[in-house]
């Protein structure tokens, strides 16, 4: 194992350390599509290069570390056959573990939400509300919402995780593209800012496309009913 330097308080350094040494953290709940999956393994197999994952010492598992950011990257390695991956090894405590999970993991992909609840749960039982909404991207009232998920019976939260796991592909945001001329764009690009109920931010054009196509389905089905009562 060798470290390349770097060694200031919490950040113990970067090193190539073996894959099977790796072990996932418990409470990641973060997940990405099938595409986004696919193109990350594409790039890191074309180019060899993938931001550092982020470990700390494993807890109970001398001469282990435990995945705090990376989770797919090491699966991703291990599938292209490489025996070692490049980590970032950071000395944090439990409670600093599981807010890495919360905030870095938000970066890519997509939470599912009994997991994300269970990982607020545990954060709650060490710090107060009001200080962890500083720290997370929920705000107070989200992280209240979220934590009412675990109030369900056990064998409920059972079956929400075991369904998430297998619908998570089906809710993750898509991307789609297509080919117009710059006369086209103009008028879908209006029709869509008109159709976006005053929508803010980036979710802007995502409204207005669908409220678009809403209307759309909508007048179809409605001359289609009238077409048949005729």
């Amino acid at each position: 194992m060798t470290v390349e330097t770097k060694k200031s308080g919490s950040h113990l350094g970067v090193c190539m350390l073996p894959i099977k040494k790796l072990t996932p953290h418990p409470m990641n709940a973060n997940v990405v599509s099938d595409d986004l999956r696919e193109k990350l393994k594409a790039h890191i197999k074309r180019s060899g290069r993938y931001p550092s994952l982020i470990v700390r010492k494993h807890p109970d598992e001398d001469g282990r570390y435990q995945i705090l950011d990376g989770h797919h990257r090491a699966k991703i390695l291990q599938e292209l056959g490489h025996t070692e991956a490049r980590c970032d090894v950071w000395d944090v405590s439990d409670r600093e573990a599981k807010l890495l999970l919360a905030t870095l993991n938000r970066l890519e992909g997509q939470d599912m939400p009994i997991k994300r609840a269970q990982l607020i749960h545990e954060l709650l039982g060490e710090m107060n509300l009001d200080d962890l909404s500083g720290l997370l991207p929920e705000s107070d009232k989200q992280i209240e919402e979220l934590h009412s998920l675990l109030e369900f019976p056990a064998e409920e939260v059972a079956a929400l995780l075991e369904e998430e796991a297998e619908e998570a592909e089906k809710v993750l945001p898509r991307v789609i593209s297509f080919v117009v001329t710059p006369a086209q764009e103009e008028t879908i690009l209006h029709a869509i800012e008109l159709a976006s109920d005053g929508t803010q931010g980036r979710d802007r054009k995502a409204k207005g496309l669908y409220n678009l196509a809403s209307k759309y389905l909508k007048e179809a089905s409605d001359e289609g009913h009238a077409q048949i009562e005729a």
